[in-house]
């Protein structure tokens, strides 16, 4: 007796409907991630053994340079309230448009009567402009003015102060940074380091090794 024959159904199967989806969500992803902004400039801060994160959000980093130039980077969200905050105290008298140009800008790294000139620079311009930083000096210290500016904007938040120095940066220009924050009584800011793993043998790795193997209570 003949063995039946079973009809073979088709293996074939359209991905068509799953591209579509797969690009979809590629579009998707790709237009609502936020890319992180490039730091101010190049700064090489010292290293240390630590695990704590920068904090991104109410952020008010000060970058000192090698050469000494000092440089300010902010949040995306406290641009606005500082720079308004900024032009009234200082009499700039800041247009509309000036006051968007900032926003858009990275960082400040100009005396307050070069600001409006620096922030129409476009990012393939600034390598060809020599950037003179924000003056920390005893005699015309603007940092402090921005950040008192930032203080009074954000009356009742917290705002995670950064100061990010040069390994090579001198002591007298860290001094008038640290000068500027006192000025506005402002003791508590977070240095930014290069962080490095915790050295193998050391008394903190011990340290460490006998927390993790305490047991609970």
């Amino acid at each position: 007796m003949g063995r039946a024959k079973i009809k073979r159904g088709n293996t074939n199967v359209d991905m068509t409907a799953m591209c579509d989806v797969a690009f979809l969500l590629l579009s998707f992803f790709i237009l609502t991630t936020h890319f992180k902004p490039s730091d101010a400039v190049e700064v090489q801060p010292p290293s240390s053994v630590a695990s704590k994160i920068a904090p991104e959000k109410d952020a008010f980093m000060v970058s000192i340079k090698m050469d000494g130039k000092v440089f300010i980077q902010m949040s995306n969200d406290m641009k606005g309230d500082v720079i308004d905050e900024l032009s009234t105290a200082r009499n700039l008298n800041l247009s509309a448009e000036d006051k968007k140009y900032f926003i858009q800008s990275y960082f400040v790294g100009t005396p307050l009567s070069q600001l409006t000139q620096f922030i129409r620079l476009k990012p393939e311009d600034m390598s060809k402009v020599k950037l003179t930083g924000v003056p920390v000096d005893s005699t015309n210290n603007e940092l402090q003015a921005w950040i008192n500016a930032a203080i009074n904007a954000y009356k009742g938040r917290k705002i995670n102060f950064l100061i990010k120095g040069d390994n090579n940066s001198k002591y007298i220009v860290f001094r008038n940074v640290i000068n500027a924050f006192k000025k506005n009584e402002v003791f508590k800011y977070q240095l930014v380091t290069n962080p490095e793993g915790i050295p193998l043998g050391s008394e903190l790795e011990k340290k460490n090794l006998a927390g993790e193997s305490a047991p609970e209570q």
